[in-house]
């Protein structure tokens, strides 16, 4: 069973195609996968998709993929074979139907990897193709061979969209009608992206050297005519951590909050991110407000996930790309000094 090959090699990609990255792509069938924060951010999944089908690339979503669990698995309310399962699942519906899979959120992308790697011990290995057989046993619908199986020779490969983009960024660069006129902007990579040790071992498929600097948005900022800024917090938790946030509430926002602050104290107009669940406890209303009664302090700079920033630099329409979510006064004053004329 291959268990150490799930992640695209990006460096093997710009070897063979230093001209072009995007060649590469162009005769595999991509899914994206869908987070469940994107219903939140629908310019999540607009930006990436719209994008890459005006590259002419070939991508697909799968209409029978779940929730990747990592919330569920965080907060203990799932076992390891339970969590396997449901993202071995998930990986065998999309090797059915395509090459490459890319993910916008650095949970998902986690979850992903995790659940192959804890295959690697023999009694969890055993335990998910239990769970594995009970589903099929009370499952409905279409059915392919080794629908319930757990994956040997999977060719699909795994990407992180914030990996994709930066690939092909010389592609996504002309893709763009506007650009950041100058505004400072402060990123944020969250810990699933910054702490990705399955990435970085050779064994899984990828080159240590690689991963070991994470400036990558920044390279976006710069390219995107905008000014990247630093700030002290700038590799901290955004404050999510799973449980923390609905057990210890407080303590949890006042990661937030001093993220948040430390940004504010450098002048940025906006917060950079490549994850939805970043995204959401960043700039959640409710969360601002909360910091604001337990810390005497409301922070107005807005958050954008990069593939909200590309939608709106491409000239995607506002309530398509950005605020079919509730109504954000900061991203949408951000949106109209990007795209003033």
């Amino acid at each position: 069973m291959v268990l150490n090959n799930l992640s695209l090699d990006h460096e093997e990609i710009r070897k063979n195609y230093p001209e072009n990255p995007l060649e590469f792509f162009k005769d595999k069938k991509l899914c994206l996968f869908k987070a469940c924060l994107e219903k939140y951010f629908p310019g999540v999944r607009y930006g990436i998709q719209d994008l890459l089908e005006v590259l002419d690339l070939d991508v697909i979503t799968c209409a029978n993929q779940s929730c990747c669990s990592g919330t569920f698995f965080q907060r203990n309310l799932i076992t390891r074979p339970q969590f396997a399962a449901i993202n071995e699942r998930n990986l065998n519906e999309i090797n059915h139907m395509a090459d490459i899979l890319l993910v916008s959120c650095n949970g998902c992308y986690n979850s992903l990897l995790r659940g192959r790697d804890f295959l690697r011990q023999s009694n969890i290995k055993k335990k998910t193709q239990a769970v594995l057989n009970n589903l099929k046993k009370n499952s409905s619908g279409e059915n392919y061979p080794g629908k319930y199986e757990l994956l040997k020779t999977p060719r699909l490969r795994i990407i992180h969209d914030l990996d994709f983009l930066h690939l092909i960024k010389d592609e996504v660069v002309n893709t763009l009608k506007f650009n950041l006129k100058g505004l400072k902007v402060a990123v944020h990579y969250g810990c699933h992206y910054l702490n990705l040790e399955r990435d970085k071992r050779t064994e899984y498929g990828l080159k240590d050297s690689f991963f070991k600097d994470k400036t990558k948005l920044e390279d976006f900022i710069n390219l995107f005519g905008g000014v990247p800024v630093d700030y002290q917090e700038r590799e901290s938790c955004c404050g999510w951590g799973a449980s923390q946030i609905v057990l210890h509430e407080k303590d949890a926002l006042k990661i937030t909050f001093q993220k948040l602050k430390s940004v504010q104290n450098v002048g940025a107009d906006l917060i950079l991110t490549p994850c939805p669940t970043c995204l959401y406890t960043l700039g959640k209303p409710e969360h601002r407000e909360n910091i604001l009664k337990f810390y005497g302090e409301f922070i107005d700079v807005p958050v954008i996930h990069l593939n909200e920033l590309i939608a709106i630099l491409r000239g995607c329409e506002e309530e398509r790309c950005v605020n079919i979510r509730k109504k954000d006064p900061r991203v949408h004053k951000i949106y109209e000094i990007i795209t003033l004329d």
